[in-house]
């Protein structure tokens, strides 16, 4: 398979054949000259070399940027009902879909939550029920909109840091459950259980602050 050639590349031949073509113009005036077949200066062989160079220019330009925003309104209309990834729109060079950006961002934010209760030694259960209990809170009117913002709020969750250090098997793994939490029809408990307890045992979310005898608990079992 060959090597994709980008616009840029392009261009820039572009500009490369415009110039040597300009040069090769002016060294066949220049011989003219000599041979006394054109009775023009050296100034103006090379000002005509540099208008015809300018000129290209802009024409070459003016034909890249017409193909480029040609090129942009077919891929929206290709892939307007369509999914295409980070990588595919970079390599086709269109800027990526934001929301393909914050969609990696709330992946990333859960994976450094996780990373940071990994000294509890949690399993998968015990993530889900955490992250129920953030979109509890999405959910709920008196806390942030996103996912994302609900657990950078300021010491609300064990050990996260927008600091921790991600790896590959948990940033999968943290897509994983972010794909089971949106694949859910109904949201599995009521919005009103916002705080979590971290135990060893696991994790537990509960309706009120303060723990009496009329707190509810909710943890996910399958």
């Amino acid at each position: 398979m060959g090597k994709n050639i980008t616009k840029a590349e392009i261009f820039q031949a572009r500009i490369y054949d415009a110039t040597r073509s300009a040069i090769s113009a002016a060294r066949v005036a220049v011989e003219e000259i000599r041979s006394g077949g054109r009775a023009r200066t050296v100034c103006e062989v090379l000002a005509l070399a540099l208008a015809f160079l300018t000129l290209w220019t802009l024409v070459t330009f003016r034909i890249a940027q017409r193909d480029a925003q040609r090129d942009f309104e077919e891929w929206k209309v290709r892939f307007a009902d369509e999914y295409i990834s980070q990588q595919e729109a970079k390599a086709m060079g269109y800027p990526p879909d934001p929301r393909e950006q914050f969609r990696e961002q709330t992946i990333t934010t859960i994976a450094q939550a996780m990373e940071g209760l990994r000294l509890y030694n949690y399993g998968l259960d015990d993530y889900k029920t955490f992250l129920v209990g953030v979109d509890n809170r999405r959910r709920n009117p008196i806390y942030p909109d996103t996912l994302i913002e609900v657990i950078q709020q300021k010491g609300q969750f064990p050990g996260f840091s927008e600091n921790n250090e991600v790896t590959a098997k948990t940033y999968d793994t943290a897509e994983k459950l972010l794909a089971w939490l949106e694949a859910q029809e109904r949201p599995l408990c009521s919005s009103d259980f916002v705080y979590a307890s971290f135990e060893r045992e696991g994790v537990v979310l509960r309706d009120t602050w303060e723990i009496t005898t009329k707190t509810h608990f909710w943890r996910l079992e399958e």
